[in-house]
């Protein structure tokens, strides 16, 4: 993003809330687990080279500020997209959310010479501080970025069409894109985004289905009934905070959904130990020839990645649930999975 808009997008951070009930709940045509919340103007090109990239931002700012900032009349600057990164306040979008503002036909305003071939997303955060580049937030990129990238031109998935704002810095970049592509300038921008806290690696192998997958108990991928309490008191915990219930002969399990690819897949759980906690405590498994439950023990080995086994799945969403239909008396906790 445009550095020069930081300090507007830090200092409305603070209207998170009334920027929230303002948000479109249309989807989006063109993907859709994308909120459709475009601006009451044009702001966009609508013809151009054709996308043969997709750029990585971030916004040096917050999700909610950012969508209201970008969709202002009198802001030069759009993006195709925007991602979550954290909740910030139980009033913010959750983790993961993402939000489109211009169709994938037209050319938003994002990277200067480079709009007229390159998507735009946004990803909440400041390239200084990785705290906003979380699980969630990768979790929702990678499909985004695997969609781009096999819609309209299908461009390769790679780092020369996956790019940084500053991919100019990316050794050998300018010199691939002076010999390929060389009516663009490819040093027409002075931005350095994503920044060094951005984990290329893990988006790459993502979108190559190659990677891993993570899902907090924060996330958006995660479910769970009001009967499921809120702790943060365990020091082994995963992220900021877990899910747990008592145990009783009812059907009210925590449920974590990614999007994975088809084949074999290593199931992973994490979870904080605790004298209370079940000694079987039931993950259920969603895989291609149904489901299949991994029994833990919650008592020991926690606070690290717990390997369930390997399991073969369909393309698409998957689940794991953490039930509490097992042996009463005692506590089961939601905390964090892993599809790898």
């Amino acid at each position: 993003m445009r550095s020069h808009i930081k300090t507007q997008l830090t200092r409305s951070a603070l209207a998170i809330g009334a920027l929230g009930a303002a948000l479109s709940v249309h989807a989006s045509a063109n993907y859709g687990p994308a909120i459709w919340n475009p601006p009451a103007c044009t702001k966009w090109y609508t013809s151009g080279n054709g996308t043969w990239f997709a750029v990585i931002h971030d916004m040096e700012g917050y999700y909610l500020s950012s969508i209201s900032y970008l969709n202002n009349c009198n802001v030069s600057a759009s993006v195709h997209y925007a991602v979550n990164g954290k909740q910030d306040a139980a009033s913010d979008a959750p983790a993961g959310e993402v939000t489109q503002m211009v169709s994938e036909a037209n050319y938003a305003w994002h990277a200067g010479c480079w709009n007229l071939w390159m998507y735009g997303t946004e990803h909440e955060g400041f390239a200084n501080n990785p705290a906003w580049y979380t699980d969630a937030m990768y979790n929702a990129t990678i499909p985004l970025q695997r969609h781009l990238a096999e819609t309209d031109a299908t461009f390769p998935k790679d780092r020369n069409h996956i790019i940084a704002h500053g991919q100019k810095s990316v050794p050998g970049w300018t010199s691939w894109m002076s010999a390929n592509f060389p009516s663009i300038n490819s040093t027409c921008n002075t931005h350095t985004d994503p920044g060094p806290y951005w984990d290329w690696t893990r988006l790459m192998n993502g979108i190559n289905n190659t990677g891993l997958i993570i899902v907090d108990n924060s996330n958006a991928g995660f479910g769970a009934s009001a009967n499921w309490s809120t702790g943060s008191s365990s020091a082994d915990k995963y992220g900021g905070d877990y899910r747990f219930r008592s145990t009783a002969p009812v059907s009210d399990s925590a449920t974590f959904t990614a999007s994975v690819s088809g084949g074999s897949h290593i199931v992973s759980v994490w979870y904080p130990v605790g004298s209370n906690r079940s000694t079987t405590t039931p993950y259920i498994i969603s895989t291609s020839g149904g489901s299949s439950t991994a029994v833990v023990n919650q008592q020991i080995t926690g606070g690290q990645w717990v390997n369930q086994g390997t399991y073969s799945m369909n393309a698409g969403n998957n689940t794991i649930k953490v039930s509490c239909w097992t042996a009463t008396g005692a506590v089961v906790v939601a905390d964090a999975v892993k599809w790898q």
